[in-house]
Formats: C-alpha cells, structure tokens, sequence
C-alpha cells in the first residue's frame, strides 16, 4: 500500500494563510473510532474495545 501524504496534497487545508480567508472543499475521507473512557495505557475498557 503506497503512502499517502494528506498535509502535501491538501496543503490549503493544513496550513492556511494567516493573511486572507480562503474557501475549501474538503474532500470524503474515511475515519476509525474506537469507543471507551480513561487513559489508553492503563484502561481495561480501552485495550477490551481493541
């Protein structure tokens, strides 16, 4: 699977100017959410929700 650089090919939307407003269109992307509480290194709901 070949790399993919979001901040390279999307550049106006991670670093944008600080001098004018600017428009984008933000395109579809897919995201993973993992439901639980507490701190991930010491909680048993995190590491039973992995």
């Amino acid at each position: 699977m070949p790399k993919v650089d979001l901040k390279k090919e999307n550049k106006e939307m991670y670093n944008p100017s600080a001098k004018e407003v600017s428009i984008v269109d933000v395109p579809e992307m897919n995201f993973l959410m993992i439901d639980g509480k507490g701190d991930p290194n010491t909680s048993q709901e995190y590491q039973d929700s992995i």
